[in-house]
């Protein structure tokens, strides 16, 4: 039986594990693109935030980890700090990190007067669980974010497919597939909070990007006792996820004053139905105005662009329409 601990998957000369990343990166851009569109949000305003996040989150993601790796004094890794195919990005630090800087893009840009932060935390952040999900198998690819011993009489070894079950023989003993598993929960719960509740908009905006933190925090607090190898600061972030998400949750869904318009639109004919199939429309209460006043703006502009103007020639006055 083949051990394979410390090899990393290569397709040709391109490693599984960045085109993983590469991967989940389109299908979490591709999601918020069709609940942006939805929005009738400007796309180019989402390209800027795709702009910011891409590298942010890279850069983020990097640094906990080397951090992480300074603790546990893994002195060899720090020195490759720039090595990311070699596996070893966190997942806090890259969300973190990126979403900061969208958030302080949408706060000064005059571009982002334009979005509800609170509709881009609920569009943006749930839409990086498929992300995380087809990313695990990156790490499945280089062997990485494994849990303990497994036994070959045991349940958990016995549903796993032989592909599955032939790479988790590392370290001379089968392990538990943990980046199977946390795939699994993102996957699902990117199904039930992206394709359901933002779907239907069932919450206020800015509760599901709330629910994606404290979600989470509880996968990662829960799973990281059982990783070989299990890292404090980890534990420590994942806490302040859960703190971090019960937080927006109350403060969005119940505290914040909902500055919008709501529209609930039957998804039925069947009056007793409506009640329970349904969609919800919230409409920025600011945004009219803003975009009152930008078309008044414009008007004005144009006004002084197509004032006439005199242009001499050959001691004529000709007048010039722009």
């Amino acid at each position: 039986m083949k051990d394979w601990s410390g090899v990393q998957l290569k397709v040709g000369p391109f490693y599984v594990y960045s085109l993983t990343m590469m991967i989940g990166m389109m299908a979490a851009i591709l999601t918020v693109w069709y609940f942006w569109k939805r929005e009738k949000y400007a796309l180019e305003t989402l390209g800027i935030l795709v702009f910011i996040a891409l590298p942010t989150a890279l850069v983020g993601a990097r640094i906990v980890f080397i951090i992480q790796q300074m603790i546990d004094k893994q002195w060899s890794t720090v020195k490759r700090f720039w090595a990311i195919w070699e596996g070893g990005l966190s997942i806090h630090g890259g969300v973190i990190t990126s979403t900061i800087c969208c958030v302080l893009f949408l706060l000064f840009s005059k571009q982002g007067k334009k979005i509800s932060i609170r509709k881009a935390m609920t569009i943006i952040l749930p839409a990086v669980l498929i992300g995380q999900a087809i990313g695990r198998w990156g790490n499945f690819a280089n062997h990485e974010i494994y849990g303990g011993i497994m036994s070959e009489n045991s349940l958990a070894f016995r549903i796993l497919s032989p592909l599955i079950r032939q790479h988790m023989y590392i370290g001379g003993k089968y392990r538990l597939p943990l980046f199977l598993y946390e795939s699994i929960a993102n996957l699902v719960a990117y199904v039930i909070i992206v394709w359901i509740l933002n779907l239907y908009n069932w919450l206020r905006p800015g509760t599901t990007g709330g629910i994606y933190v404290l979600y989470y925090g509880i996968i990662r607090l829960g799973m990281e006792p059982l990783r070989d190898g299990s890292y404090t600061i980890y534990k420590v972030i994942a806490s302040l996820y859960i703190v971090t998400g019960i937080a927006m949750i109350v403060l969005f869904e119940f505290v914040m004053k909902l500055n919008f318009n709501v529209y609930k639109i039957p998804l039925t004919k069947f009056e007793k139905l409506t009640n329970t199939f349904y969609f919800i429309v919230y409409e920025e209460k600011n945004r009219a105005l803003l975009e009152n006043e930008e078309w008044e703006e414009n008007k004005k502009k144009s006004k002084k662009n197509k004032k006439n103007k005199e242009i001499k020639i050959n001691n004529k006055n000709i007048e010039v329409l722009v």
